[in-house]
């Protein structure tokens, strides 16, 4: 009997990658398409070569080619997507009258309007459950595309389009500058951008450092004076209402903060600039929605509509 070297398991991620690397004949655009950046997608590749102890690509300066290992290799992840998406559907039928529905969503929907979803969810519908995770708007279009998540939503982007997703809008909203009382911008009605850009401003995550769909879009080629950075959304509040630090939230989203309503902070509109963004949700075409997932997006569109978007564009 031969025993072979133990490998780690792959993952399904680098078989995705690998497969778009070929598909585009590039890593720069199979990266840029997946909305990661071409070292971390080029890495992944390199693990798989590494844990399978071959070369899957031909790599030269005018792109990829796959290696006759890789031609086969290749048609077995195929086969293995085809089953995982028969899985998936497999699992959504039986989700029909219970079962979970698996959400990525942007965090600022996570501050009212998704609770108050997933509360009549559970009140109509006991047995369904919710898996949420909150991502930036890249990452939720990425974890609806590769079949992680059922549902996503996000702020709409030319840069987040793909022929195999379905996009949907929900209602508009619009960014406002958060300012504590010891902002010299307390007391204003409004202020201008190039005002705004120079407070002080505590930045969420990777705001400003890529365009992920959310005020990196918005406020494009702008920089405000960051002096903070952080990924713990609640913190930014507080920091705000204790020192003279700034940040950038959403008006309809966030207007029934905790915050504004014990006037701990308060939201400035800009006055000379568009702030304009669109939230909407997003579907696969190859991993279809399940009879509980279009109840969860019934139930949005009415929680939307109803308590938050009264005077919203009716899409």
């Amino acid at each position: 009997m031969i025993f072979s070297k133990w490998r780690p398991f792959m993952k399904l991620e680098q078989l995705q990658f690998f497969a778009q690397a070929v598909k585009y004949r590039s890593i720069s655009v199979a990266a840029e398409k997946s909305h990661i950046s071409q070292p971390a997608f080029s890495g992944q590749i390199s693990k798989l070569e590494k844990e399978l102890n071959i070369k899957l690509l031909n790599r030269t300066t005018k792109g990829v080619t796959p290696t006759a290992a890789g031609v086969e290799i290749l048609a077995k992840i195929d086969t293995v997507l085809d089953n995982i998406n028969e899985i998936n559907n497999i699992a959504y039928n039986y989700n029909s009258r219970g079962g979970v529905v698996k959400l990525a969503t942007i965090p600022c929907m996570c501050d009212k309007i998704i609770p108050i979803v997933a509360k009549t969810m559970r009140e109509n519908h006991p047995s369904s459950h919710l898996a949420i995770t909150c991502q930036e708007s890249s990452e939720v279009y990425h974890s609806v595309l590769s079949g992680m998540a059922a549902l996503g939503i996000l702020f709409n982007s030319v840069e987040l389009t793909s022929p195999e997703i379905i996009y949907t809008p929900l209602f508009e909203d619009e960014y406002v500058l958060y300012v504590g009382p010891k902002s010299p911008y307390w007391d204003a009605e409004s202020i201008t951008i190039k005002e705004a850009m120079a407070q002080p401003y505590i930045a969420y995550r990777n705001e400003f450092i890529k365009d992920y769909g959310g005020v990196s879009t918005v406020f494009k080629d702008m920089m405000p004076n960051i002096a903070l950075r952080t990924d713990e959304l609640e913190s930014v509040k507080k920091i705000i209402s204790e020192d003279n630090y700034v940040a950038f939230y959403h008006r309809i989203m966030t207007r029934e903060d905790v915050y504004l309503k014990y006037n701990l902070l308060r939201a400035i509109p800009i006055s000379d600039y568009d702030t304009r963004t669109q939230v909407g949700y997003i579907e696969s075409k190859k991993y279809k929605p399940s009879a509980l997932d279009k109840v969860f997006i019934k139930v949005l569109k009415q929680i939307v509509s109803e308590t938050f978007c009264q005077n919203c564009a009716d899409y």
